[in-house]
């Protein structure tokens, strides 16, 4: 019921659920997929509190460090976050407490239902050079990875479990995936990786729906899209399953009095170079839209014009009609709201590619990506990836005349 109410408010256009959809959907998602697994016998997340919020926790420190990757990766940016830092911080950290939880219920509902638990082949022996090999090819794939991002990105979504894996075998061999391939039990690794390509559909589809959202700027990947991933970019969801069962398992088994304090103080600062490499644009206000007078922002606030987004909606004439504002400068606020709220813009951006000329999506339409990024400060926001999305939008904006 949550799901849907949140689907049919998105629809119907009612604040905050259009900007916040990504969280009111996955979390009603993950008590539907924690009841199913508790309907077919399992455990459910209820029945132990503090394991459940150990693993909110340890999802939102493990993200952290694959969102520190992305400050050399660059494979991905944040649009429309909430202005306020506190708000931020708290939306951040909320919405990366459900990966982990995404990660593993698919995982333990599939295991309910007997998926791949016959998957059974001959023990492979492990050696302790085999250890180490892992150990030293993680280091190796992670390396090539941040040397060389735009051509070797893909290496992270696996390097990680490389490394992890021997770590986790020698701490606890039973949750080890190494292990189960030790013992020739390969249904664990089966459902892990399908139920990340299930999430990883959820994940895509949710933040498609929402304002507040993450855009991709994957190398060489960048035109086409299935809601904001390349579709190549799913077979990535597969083996990130795997990277996130074994984290968060050694984390778990990580005995330590300073570990809270330790996975604390890296979540704060992950999200102040959030902020600082990853974070575009913040949600528009009304009062923040670039070009247009304070008379006339008094004038949409008195006729109940107060959505950035609503403004981008209307046609001219229905603005003059509601604010009094003149033909003209109606126009001229219609055109500045949906330059700021085309693709993440915000109005940052939008008031700097005014400086530099670009005052509409028509004109954004009809600039060159490579040379408008040079006109740009950036700083270090626009990258000129995001400046290349933004020329695409305007160019399809403009063919569905808007």
């Amino acid at each position: 019921m949550a799901l849907a109410g949140a689907v049919a408010l998105r629809r119907l256009g009612v604040e905050p659920v259009p900007t916040v959809f990504y969280l009111l959907a996955w979390y009603p998602t993950l008590l539907l997929l924690d009841a199913l697994v508790a309907w077919k016998g399992g455990p459910s997340l209820w029945d132990q509190p503090r394991d459940t919020a150990a693993m909110l926790g340890w999802s939102v420190v493990i993200w952290c460090g694959f969102e520190t990757l992305n400050f050399r990766l660059r494979d991905w940016y944040y649009v429309f976050a909430p202005a306020s830092l506190w708000q931020r911080w708290a939306g951040v950290s909320i919405s990366f407490a459900t990966v982990i939880p995404a990660i593993l219920l698919p995982e333990r509902l599939l295991d309910r239902l007997g998926v791949a638990r016959g998957l059974v082949t001959r023990p492979v022996p492990l050696a302790p050079h085999d250890f180490r090999l892992s150990t030293l090819l993680g280091v190796t794939l992670l390396a090539g990875a941040l040397v060389l991002p735009a051509v070797l990105h893909p290496l992270t979504w696996g390097a990680l479990w490389l490394l992890a894996e021997p770590l986790l075998y020698r701490v606890d061999p039973q949750r080890s995936l190494f292990g189960d391939i030790g013992r020739g039990a390969w249904g664990r690794i089966v459902r892990l990786m399908f139920g990340g390509l299930v999430a990883g559909v959820l994940w895509e589809a949710y933040n498609a729906l929402s304002r507040a959202k993450w855009i991709y700027t994957v190398p060489f990947l960048e035109q086409l899209k299935i809601f904001e991933m390349p579709p190549l970019g799913f077979v990535g969801f597969a083996f990130f399953a795997l990277e996130a069962w074994s984290l968060y398992h050694l984390c778990r088994a990580w005995r330590s009095a300073w570990r809270a304090a330790f996975a604390l103080g890296f979540v704060v600062l992950a999200l102040l170079g959030l902020d600082r490499w990853t974070v575009s644009s913040t949600l528009p206000y009304v009062d923040d839209l670039p070009g247009v007078s304070a008379t006339a922002r008094t004038r949409l606030e008195r006729g109940g014009l107060r959505d950035v987004f609503r403004l981008a909606a209307l046609a001219p004439d229905s603005v003059a009609a509601r604010s009094g504002l003149p033909p003209g400068e109606a126009q001229a606020v219609v055109t500045a709201a949906r330059l700021v709220t085309l693709r993440g813009i915000g109005t940052r951006h939008a008031a700097r590619l005014q400086a530099a000329g670009v005052t509409s999506v028509a004109r954004l339409a009809r600039a060159d990506p490579d040379s408008l990024w040079r006109a740009l400060p950036h700083d270090p926001h626009p990258t000129p990836a995001e400046v290349r999305v933004w020329v695409r939008a305007a160019r399809r904006a403009l063919g569905s005349g808007w």
